[in-house]
């Protein structure tokens, strides 16, 4: 189990013609950080479409570059077991506590609809 020490919502991004709002989140007794992306859902609230590890070092990766590999997909590993099902209970408790850290769910709100309005501008 995951448990959320710190949460921060970074910037916003598009990954597969999604908006998605990239989430920073420190876990209790990893160094790893994990990057959580969350796009809008039917149901008025967020889909965590992924989880990232971040597997650079802050130290040596201070230009915080998420194109290279430093970034691994964990969202099936952390969340499946080795039958390939998803254990949702798990995913959506560790998605709640994201969310539900600090002002994450009004930032994420927030940035994603910035960044809808840009789009439609644009």
């Amino acid at each position: 189990m995951l448990d959320v020490k710190n949460a921060e919502c970074k910037r916003v991004l598009e990954r597969s013609d999604r908006l998605c709002a990239d989430v920073e989140v420190s876990v209790e007794g990893e160094k790893s950080t994990y990057v959580a992306l969350f796009s809008d859902s039917k149901d008025n609230d967020f889909d965590m479409v992924m989880l990232l590890k971040k597997d650079a070092d802050s130290d040596i990766d201070w230009y915080d570059n998420d194109l290279h590999a430093a970034y691994v997909d964990v969202t099936e590993s952390l969340f499946q077991d080795k039958h390939g099902e998803t254990h949702w209970g798990a995913r959506e408790t560790f998605k709640e506590q994201v969310l539900s850290f600090g002002t994450v769910r009004a930032d994420v709100r927030r940035m994603l609809e910035e960044a809808k309005k840009l789009k439609v501008e644009a």
